[in-house]
């Protein structure tokens, strides 16, 4: 990737200039699939730089740090934690922020492989309180998995346990959520591990609550207009 802050320069060049710049010590690059700690240094327009133990320089992709609405929490100063995507000469360390780096920032991680006919490579990409929406794939006593639309396999599907469906304690969960059932649901937490925590619950605890809040704004906006306290009445029968 190349670097739009400063054309014609390669992030590896600038990262070996800055640490000859300073005479600092250097340790063992690390290697692809490590797990690293790094401070962020510098937020360009497609990249975020940071540094890492032994003085390395690396970046992430600004996409993989992006919430799904667009907006970048991410500053100078945080420490996130990271794994190496990739490692070369020209390019530089290139990294992907853990599952639970990226859940703490809001932004979304890929999950699942593409299901046939849709998705990319790495299945879609969701955060943590968004809205998915999926069908029914296997019934358990303490919940039900949700393949999550465009995935396929079990790193794309997600639990709702039986306290977030929103059913009453002690349903049977099989006649209530037959195999095939299409679900939407909210993502309540996603794990370094992959697993993947819904609540159809929640999202209509979130659907009441705008439907409210919609209708308490339409009532005030209806509201007629008042014709003044007493005061305001006597002072004008006084100006008669």
């Amino acid at each position: 990737m190349p670097n739009s802050d400063r054309p014609g320069e390669s992030f590896a060049a600038l990262f070996e200039q800055s640490a000859a710049t300073q005479g600092l010590p250097r340790r063992r690059a690390p290697r692809v699939g490590e797990t690293v700690d790094a401070l962020v240094v510098q937020v360009g327009k497609d990249a975020v730089f940071v540094e890492l133990d032994g003085r390395h320089q690396a970046f992430l992709e600004l996409a993989d740090v992006r919430a799904p609405d667009g907006t970048v929490k991410v500053a100078v100063g945080d420490r996130l934690r990271a794994r190496v995507a990739a490692s070369d000469a020209e390019q530089g360390i290139r990294l992907v922020p853990t599952v639970d780096a990226a859940a703490t920032l809001g932004a979304s991680v890929p999950v699942g492989g593409a299901a046939p006919g849709g998705g990319d490579a790495e299945g879609v990409r969701i955060a943590v309180g968004q809205v998915v929406g999926g069908a029914v794939d296997r019934v358990e006593s303490y919940g039900v998995f949700l393949q999550i639309d465009g995935t396929r396999g079990r790193a794309g599907r997600g639990l709702v346990p039986a306290a977030e469906l929103g059913t009453p304690r002690g349903a049977d969960l099989r006649k209530h959520f037959p195999v095939g059932t299409k679900l939407r649901a909210k993502v309540l937490d996603i794990a370094e591990d992959g697993k993947i925590r819904l609540s159809v619950r929640a999202l209509k605890d979130d659907e009441e609550r705008a439907n409210f809040d919609g209708f308490k704004d339409n009532e005030k906006a209806a509201e007629p207009r008042g014709f003044g306290t007493l005061g305001d009445l006597l002072k004008g029968r006084k100006g008669r």
